[in-house]
């Protein structure tokens, strides 16, 4: 802890030293807003302001966690400590925190002669590296082969001084993780609700995460470049420095990658209030709004497509014989018919089928290193081949606007509040239904994946008129659905998975007493059409587990299929369609069938209406429901 040990100062330090003391509590420092954010102060769901940083080697005071003026203390008393004897292996503290520093040096006109600034020679050599003119909040989009990436991450790049629109490469990258001591994903899911990993922030260099993202994850980065004010890089990089040993508790639901961020860049621009409507949940794509709908903050937006996004926009510009032969050539480069083809296309559209043959070769084996040795000489005689011709790489084209992905920020809120009525075959209802996150695939589809569904901790509750009954409809855990389309290049499988409480319907009973706990699982192919926007087809071949006393034996399991279709027609107006056959040979034996209509209408960015059409072998219902998202 770093309150263990504080020398004791002269007597003239000590004079000046009470000095100041006497002059903050006159200024009340410790009150001030920017001294209170450099602790990272904040008052708590139950009410208690305190520091939302629990590492003690954060606090000089015993006390500092809970209390900014004792902290405020403490590192005025630390910043009179002697020179350290070896500097690389222990900081002054006005080198462990020179954001501290260099405030309390400017609030107190600090003497230099009575208490002599320390050589910062580490924290001075890390910031001339970061070279830092700008800053940017980058966006890697939503990933969903990964719990941890669902919902997207955002992290900082700090922009280099003098640097051309494509040296970016060269910045740094400031995120803020987890430190993960598992591969299971659910075991990530459980740490991470509970608090039980350690986040931290590192720096590195912004390839790296360029290749981590755009590369191994095919993740469009959305690049915001950030405007914080004068003198902000300097407060930026100071306070960074000081988290960088530093680590706290790290849960997924509300402090998280994401919300991190926040604190720091307040710190930057103390006129931001970026933190405050984020307690019980932070999502990437909110705090990203946030920060920048702040007044004056964003400067411009940068796409960094994907390698996958790239692959297709530049196989969009070969012809159909071109795409067969870019096909051959790279997965076999020595195929004699397929070079007698190559050479016979003007020299132009060779390059473009080598360099589309290229891409496709790294899609195919991936991005890791080190690769088998047959790969690597796949490679080599890919490259030779291209070596041969002297035609530059082509300028990929600029897609056409009703093609360019909407960006993050323009998804529509991610929590959402729904009433509704409805009426059933046995009797009619009224519906309040409760998602804190995030997108289903009636919802408006901008700036979100397409066709996909990403859902936590949806709570309907209904109430029966005629019974005069209230229950618990559905409270899905997580469900989520993912649709890639299959491709003559890409052949991912589509998939899903939902687990949750929900009424088994289909059985006919009572469905205050028909709650059940389930477990669906999905996969199969789906495709892209191209008579709508965002049209699509899938079918799955699922499995469906049911346990609740409602059933015989108290479970049934078994197995089916599914298949549906949805379309949108401009941004107003959706429409799905599903059909599902489930047969149970376990557990209580049967067969249920499963049909949905939803017609969905967006009436303006923050309300909808939906009309829900449904039959569960003999239950039919019928719901109308008015959606605000919020």
């Amino acid at each position: 802890m770093l309150w263990v040990g504080i020398p004791v100062p002269s007597a003239a330090e000590e004079s000046y030293l009470q000095i100041l003391l006497q002059k903050a509590h006159q200024k009340q420092l410790s009150s001030q807003r920017y001294w209170q954010l450099l602790l990272h102060f904040r008052r708590s769901l139950l009410g208690r302001f305190q520091s939302e940083i629990d590492d003690p080697a954060f606090f000089y005071s015993p006390q500092g966690r809970r209390d900014p003026s004792a902290e405020l203390d403490a590192t005025l008393k630390a910043f009179f400590d002697p020179a350290p004897a070896d500097p690389e292996a222990t900081l002054h503290p006005q080198c462990r925190f020179p954001a501290r520093y260099a405030w309390l040096h400017e609030e107190l006109a600090i003497d230099d002669q009575r208490l002599p600034p320390q050589s910062c020679e580490r924290f001075e050599k890390w910031k001339s590296r970061m070279d830092v003119e700008s800053a940017s909040l980058v966006f890697a989009s939503y990933y969903m082969n990964n719990p941890a990436s669902m919902y997207g991450h955002t992290f900082l790049r700090f922009n280099g001084k003098n640097r051309k629109p494509d040296e970016h490469l060269l910045d740094y990258a400031v995120n803020y993780g987890a430190d993960v001591t598992t591969k299971s994903d659910v075991l990530f899911i459980i740490y991470g609700l509970g608090g039980l990993y350690r986040g931290r922030f590192s720096s590195i260099p912004y390839y790296m995460k360029v290749q981590e993202y755009n590369n191994l994850e095919s993740r469009d980065l959305w690049e915001y470049e950030l405007d914080l004010g004068p003198g902000s890089m300097d407060r930026l990089v100071g306070h960074l420095w000081e988290l960088g040993g530093t680590s706290q508790a790290y849960f997924f639901l509300n402090k998280n990658c994401s919300y991190e961020l926040l604190p720091v860049l307040e710190v930057a621009q103390p006129a931001f209030h970026l933190k405050d409507p984020f307690l019980l949940k932070t999502i990437p794509v909110d705090t990203l709004r946030q920060t920048i709908q702040a007044p004056g903050a964003l400067v411009r937006v940068n796409r960094r497509p994907s390698h996958t996004s790239q692959m297709l926009r530049r196989r969009a510009g070969l012809l159909e014989r071109e795409r067969s032969l870019t096909k051959r050539l790279g997965r076999h480069p020595t195929d004699e018919e397929a070079n007698g083809k190559l050479n016979a296309l003007p020299e132009d559209r060779q390059a473009l089928v080598l360099d589309s043959a290229y891409d496709l070769f790294r899609y195919d084996v991936g991005f890791k290193r080190p690769q088998p040795a047959v790969v690597l000489e796949r490679e080599r005689e890919l490259l030779l081949l291209r070596q041969k011709r002297a035609t530059p790489t082509p300028v990929l084209e600029t897609p056409a606007q009703e093609e360019t992905p909407a960006r993050p920020d323009q998804m529509h809120k991610t929590g959402r509040l729904g009433l509704s009525y409805g009426f059933a075959s046995r009797g009619h209802f009224e519906e309040l239904s409760i998602r804190p996150a995030a997108h289903d695939q009636d919802d408006p589809s901008e700036g979100f994946l397409p066709a996909s569904k990403l859902e936590m901790f949806h709570l309907k509750l209904r109430y029966d008129n005629d019974r005069k009954t209230a229950y618990i409809q559905q409270f899905a855990l997580i469900d989520f659905m993912s649709l890639t389309s299959w491709d003559r290049w890409i052949h991912l499988p589509s998939w899903k998975v939902n687990t949750g409480l929900s009424v088994a319907s289909d059985l006919g009973r009572d469905p205050e007493n028909s709650l059940t706990y389930g477990l669906n699982l999905g996969i199969g192919p789906s495709l892209r059409m191209p008579w709508a926007r965002n049209a699509w087809v899938y079918a799955m071949a699922e499995t469906d587990l049911g346990v609740g006393g409602v059933f015989r034996d108290a479970y049934r399991l078994g197995g089916g299929a599914s298949g549906g279709a949805l379309a949108e027609w401009g941004k107003w107006f959706r429409l799905r369609f599903q059909s599902t056959y489930l047969r149970y040979p376990l557990g209580e034996p049967g067969s249920m069938v499963k049909l949905q209509l939803v017609p969905s209408v967006q009436l303006t960015n923050d309300l909808g209406l939906r009309v829900q059409l449904q039959r569960q072998s003999v239950y039919k219902e019928a719901l109308f429901s008015f959606y605000w998202f919020l």
